[in-house]
């Protein structure tokens, strides 16, 4: 077995960069961006200026580093010491304790500059948008003929999220390619750097800007999915209201009122645990039922599909997943468990909606 270290000073780029995004330090790095490109200037030219520092050197440049990061927010708030201050605060103190070397501040410029490039790829990389989603939902639903097939409405959904996933995340991985290559050739012909170094820089720069990444395109998943659900209804002309809605932990991503009964939907990725939230709350929501659409199959369990047949909503699945192959000739889950591809002609026949099918 290989050996093991986690000890933070053989990291210090990826933990200097962490520090600086931190939410629990006010994610500094993503407002305070100028002020971290001056500090970094700063310590740059005197880093080159005064060669190899001595204790007294180092001691200021740290001070240099505290002043200009506590400087640059405003100590109070109403009358009090801010939040934001003392997260910046703590932020600096944080900072500091992991300084103890030349070579840290140097890298500490490395992790400056990974966290603002980060930021500026994240902000300007393609999202995923509404016209795509409406391409893929057209390209899902058409049939050869040139009509559109209400049974593809799942896969259409299933589509939406798969290819969303791939465009945003090759839109985000091809300019930290660039970053990374231009890195790797600066930090090579650094004198201060061994090769094996260059690796470890790297890998933290990396590690640190697949989990930013991976946020951002979490955060989207859910809007894409709603995006999609409600095309697929404009589509076949059912009226729907077209946002989500909130009831207090619960959101329903859309719901369609009909003569004959109303529903509110939930369409996500996975059940997990927080479909719970839904059942028995129709009232509230003011909706007959509640059905749910789960794109993986991870999460539907017996129990659960029990606990959504005993409040008498409904779930959607593939007809060639497991889970409708073991349970859809089950007499207790019969209304509860639905073929996924019924469910727009089931939403147009329990509402009593008018639609174009």
């Amino acid at each position: 077995m290989a050996d093991y270290s986690g000890d933070p000073s053989e990291f210090k780029v990826y933990w200097f960069a962490r520090d600086l995004v931190a939410s629990s330090y006010g994610s500094y790095a993503t407002k305070e961006t100028q002020t971290l490109k001056q500090l970094s200037s700063r310590l740059g030219n005197e880093l080159e200026g005064e060669g190899l520092l001595n204790e007294t050197d180092l001691e200021t440049q740290k001070q240099q580093i505290r002043d200009t990061i506590t400087g640059s927010v405003n100590k109070t708030y109403g009358g009090d010491i801010s939040k934001r201050y003392r997260q910046t605060e703590d932020l600096a103190e944080r900072i500091l304790r992991r300084i103890e070397e030349e070579d840290d501040i140097r890298e500490f410029r490395i992790a400056i500059d990974a966290v603002v490039r980060t930021s500026e790829i994240l902000d300007t990389a393609p999202s995923f948008g509404k016209q795509e989603i409406i391409r893929i939902v057209n390209e899902t639903l058409e049939t050869d003929r040139g009509d559109l097939d209400p049974s593809k409405a799942y896969d259409a959904l299933y589509n939406v999220d798969f290819e969303g996933e791939a465009y945003q995340l090759g839109a985000q991985r091809e300019p930290l390619i660039d970053y990374v290559y231009e890195e790797m050739a600066e930090l090579r012909d650094s004198p201060h750097i061994e090769q094996r170094e260059v690796a470890r820089i790297i890998s933290g720069i990396v590690q640190e800007y697949e989990r930013r990444a991976g946020q951002s395109r979490a955060s989207t998943a859910g809007n894409v999915l709603e995006t999609g659900l409600q095309h697929i209804f404009n589509q076949f002309q059912i009226p729907a209201t077209g946002d989500p809605a909130h009831f207090g932990d619960l959101e329903i991503d859309n719901m369609v009122d009909g003569p004959e009964g109303s529903i509110g939907f939930s369409c996500k990725r996975t059940l997990r645990e927080r479909f719970r939230q839904s059942l028995s709350r129709e009232a509230e929501i003011g909706v007959d039922e509640v059905w749910f659409v789960s794109l993986l199959m991870a999460d539907v369990s017996k129990e659960k599909l029990q606990d959504i047949s005993n409040d008498g909503s409904r779930i959607y699945v593939p007809r060639d997943s497991f889970v409708w192959n073991r349970y859809n000739n089950d007499d207790g889950l019969s209304y509860t468990l639905r073929p996924a591809d019924q469910f727009i002609e089931d939403v147009v026949e329990f509402t009593g909606v008018s639609a174009d099918l």
